[in-house]
């Protein structure tokens, strides 16, 4: 098994070493050849000469910081592709900057790689405290599109809609066929329409069994006034950019993806004021 791992980083110098060390000691554990691929989007904190004084076969790749996550990760993909020979058991790794892997994780995934071997398979992430899951795969949930609710792992290996793409295992045959991750998203989403593209294509997602490291969720930061709040919602990291939100929706529903669009900024606002547009009850 050969692993062509690809993650985007923007300083988190300490975060990125730690993450891409424990990615190298699971490969050694399990036996199983591995090169990362990291785009450094344009970090200040000395990241790229933190990563290139490791012992581990990486390759940097440098932005000026306007890539954020998805362009970064498909820039990465792509170099990564080209280094892939077409053998067998090829594989095509995501891993965020800010996970640390089980030393036994790829040992683990190795048996649902087997058993699955045409499908992309996700690991599911906890939290390091509490060891609840934080990121996982993810299904339909009420009638938004964009709507879907973390899959809990269990014993066994479950089909899923959707993922996080915090730790995901796409066979480089299956990821060519996919044509990669879409470097037109902003942040957010990317992950979503690849998952997406696997349904319309008929390539099986596959959250596999347990859970594979660690990886807190991103903190929700209070709130900084209507006007601050709203500024981070629809830009380039926030879940209502505008750009990424029309992308994803116009290759799905592309007849009624402003209304779509609309009906999101409106439920975020009723969410944020939901008593001025609840109904008053009259007085007897």
């Amino acid at each position: 098994m050969r692993l062509f791992v690809i993650m985007a980083c923007h300083n988190r110098r300490e975060l990125t070493v730690q993450s891409i060390q424990a990615a190298y000691e699971a490969a050694l554990f399990a036996g199983v050849k591995i090169k990362f691929t990291v785009f450094d989007d344009g970090s200040t904190d000395g990241t790229s000469n933190a990563l290139s004084k490791l012992d581990i076969p990486i390759r940097i790749l440098h932005g000026d910081g306007s890539a954020f996550w998805a362009r970064g990760m498909a820039i990465a993909e792509d170099d990564a592709l080209d280094m892939c020979r077409g053998q067998p058991n090829e594989y095509i790794v995501w891993l965020n900057d800010d996970v640390v892997l089980d030393k036994d994780a790829f040992m683990s995934l190795s048996g649902t790689l087997q058993v699955f071997s045409n499908s992309v398979v996700v690991g599911a992430m906890r939290d390091p405290i509490n060891g609840k899951t934080t990121y996982s795969g993810m299904r339909r949930a009420g009638l938004h599109p964009l709507r879907f609710d973390l899959v809990l792992p269990t014993r066994e290996a479950q089909n899923v809609e959707v993922f996080n793409g915090n730790l995901v295992v796409v066979p480089v045959d299956e990821a060519r066929v996919l044509g990669g991750i879409d470097g037109g998203f902003s942040h957010a989403l990317a992950d979503i329409d690849y998952g997406l593209r696997c349904n319309r294509r008929g390539i099986g997602i596959v959250l596999a069994p347990s859970t594979y490291g660690t990886c807190s969720r991103n903190p929700a930061y209070p709130s900084l006034g209507i006007r601050n709040d709203w500024a981070a919602f629809v830009g380039p990291k926030g879940g209502g950019n505008y750009a990424s939100l029309r992308r994803i929706l116009r290759k799905n529903h592309h007849v009624s993806w402003p209304m779509i669009i609309a009906v999101t900024y409106g439920l975020w606002w009723v969410r944020r004021f939901p008593n001025i547009f609840r109904p008053r009850s009259k007085k007897l």
